[in-house]
Parts: structure tokens; sequence; C-alpha cells
């Protein structure tokens, strides 16, 4: 049986019947809807629901279980001779700091001595109206840090929560998170063989260096430090070095710092995707969700061995003939935790 999917307005009403539906999830990303299907614009409540530049909020349920609660933002009218129909895109609540700044009434947005949880509290409840959680402690405060009145507010918390081992997602009830990864050794599936989908890998060498090294900024009264850290998993002989500047962090945090710089490069260059899974569930029976972790073989990809990877986002999609699932993976340890020694093509 198809998975039952409800799109419920505060009202309590219900949204719509949709011919195809696809969620987004991710690790250091914020959920989405797609939605398509007939209009019928003759019935009130669909008319007021779909308003443009109207931004009603929802809750996305599938079957009993809450996914995604957002608002509303794209709605896209089509019509053609024979029928109408329209697209809807439901984000996360948490979503929209990637579009705002935050209100004059908390300005300046100078943070001495500040955590992360400190200076997120005071920018994104005033700014949209929802709670902020972390899956862990905040880590160390910032000497001195600015956001400009008119900086948008998610690049300047990810950048803060990069030095602090963190990436910004979003819980189904909206709230922000800011999300550690997930531990490795206890996968939520293993895939080789049929039915395995479609597999492809994508490799960005010109991302791949064998050290990063951090700077950080002089200060009035302070000097710089620096510090380099060898990737563990380059190979090659050839001397490829990159510097970062961490600008907000103090020397003695500037490690740390690095080592997360080192799991965002190794998170651009390898990344693997399991396409057209059949239907939504791991064989556990929960929804496939993103930061766990699966192990895949599959030789003609160049995963030459069985090789936990960590799933970084996840898909699903159901029409009227198809219900499948689409996984985004990467090496475990992209996201702060410890690297594996081996790369899925060594031998």
């Amino acid at each position: 049986m198809p998975e039952a999917v409800a799109i419920t307005l505060e009202s309590g009403q219900r949204l719509g019947e949709w011919s195809e539906v696809e969620f987004q999830f991710g690790v250091d990303s914020y959920s989405a809807l797609s939605l398509s299907g007939p209009f019928d614009h003759e019935r009130e409540e669909v008319r007021k629901a779909l308003q443009p530049l109207m931004f009603p909020k929802v809750e996305c349920t599938v079957g009993d279980e809450l996914v995604l609660t957002g608002r509303v933002k794209d709605v896209s009218p089509s019509v053609d001779a024979g029928s109408a129909s329209v697209g809807v895109s439901v984000y996360s609540l948490a979503y929209d700091l990637t579009e705002q700044c935050a209100p004059p009434d908390v300005w300046p947005l100078e943070f001495n001595g500040f955590d992360l949880r400190q200076i997120a509290d005071k920018m994104v409840a005033p700014s949209i109206g929802v709670a902020t959680v972390f899956d862990g402690k905040p880590g160390a405060k910032f000497a001195r840090v600015r956001c400009e009145p008119d900086g948008v507010i998610h690049p300047f918390l990810v950048d803060l929560a990069l030095q602090r081992g963190y990436v910004l997602s979003d819980l189904p009830n909206g709230d922000l998170l800011f999300r550690s990864e997930g531990p490795t050794g206890s996968p939520v599936a293993r895939l080789e063989g049929q039915p395995l989908g479609r597999v492809t890998a994508a490799f960005q060498p010109g991302n791949w260096f064998r050290t990063i090294t951090g700077r950080a900024n002089k200060r009035a009264g302070k000097g710089g430090s620096r510090y380099t850290q060898t990737n563990p998993l380059y190979r090659d002989i050839y001397p490829r070095a990159f510097t970062v500047t961490v600008g907000d962090t103090e020397s003695a945090d500037v490690p740390q710092a690095v080592k997360a710089s080192i799991g965002r490069m190794i998170a651009s260059v390898v990344t693997y995707e399991v396409a057209d899974l059949p239907g939504w569930r791991d064989p556990q029976g929960d929804l496939w969700k993103p930061n766990t972790t699966i192990t895949l073989l599959a030789p003609e990809a160049m995963i030459y061995r069985e090789t936990e990877l960590l799933i970084r986002a996840v898909k699903l999609r159901q029409t009227a003939e198809t219900e499948t699932a689409t996984l985004s993976l990467v090496l475990p340890g992209t996201f702060g935790g410890t690297l594996p020694k081996e790369l899925p093509w060594d031998s």
C-alpha cells in the first residue's frame, strides 16, 4: 500500500489531493516538500490556502509520523487546453533563516564572550519564532563575533557552527537543530546486489588536498596563530595544500576548526547516490532518515569492498505508479566525527 501523506493547515483542514509528492531531508539542510496535482479553483478553501505571497503554516505527516512543519512558499499554477494544475513547495520553518536578516529590535549584533547557543537564541526566535536545539554542548565561547545588520542569518550561523563541529538542520516540528554527526557501527541497511537501485559516484579532485592550514586573525593585543592538519586519506605524493582563515576563533580552538574543514572537504570530493530504492522505509520499517548509516557494496561504482557510509540526504518520491527513495551518501566523519581509515576504492 502507498504511504499515507497528509498536509494539514493550522485550521485542521487537509490541503488537497496530490498526484506527485516529494520530500527532501538532510543532515546539513532544511526539510522541504514538493507537491503537484489538479487545481480546483472553485473550492474556496483551496483558493485561500494557495494565495500567492502568503505563507500558511502546515504540518506534514506520513502515516502517524510528523515529518515536516513548515510554510507554503512557492505556488505555481499551470493551465492548458484540458486541465489546470498547481505546483506547491513547502519549506521547514527553520528554512526562513536562509532568507531573513535579524530584525532591528535585536541590534546590535555583536557578541563578545557568547557561546553558540546564546548567539543563536538571541537571533533565531525573534526572527522566525522557532526554538534552537543542540545535539550536544554548544562549545567554547567566541571572543568577539559580529553579524552585519544586512547579513542573512543562516550563513552567519553556519560559519560559527562549523567552528564548533555542528551543521544546521531542523526538527520535524520546525525548530532549528544544531546537529552533530551520528555514530557509525549500527547501519540501518546493507545494500548490495538487487534490488539496489541505481548507484552513481561523483568525485571533485580540485577540492582534494594533502594539508589544510587554519589561520586565526591577529587582534589588538593578541597575535594570530595557525595549525596544519594532514588529510589522513590523501594517498598521492603530490603536495597539494590549502589555507583557511578562521577569524572568529580563538587560537586554542583553531585545531578543531581545521579538523571540521577537512571533513567538509571530504564531503565535497566523494559522494554517492543510490536512486530508486523501492519504498520509503528501511529494513526495520522506519522511514529512511539522514544522519544514519548504511553499508554499500557496488564494485561497478568503485566501491570494491563493503563500506559504511553516512546518509547525508534523503529524497522520498510518490506518484500514482511508484514510490521510491533516493539516498545521498558521504564518508563517515564528514561532519565532525572520526574519519575512516580506508577509502571505498582501496584494495
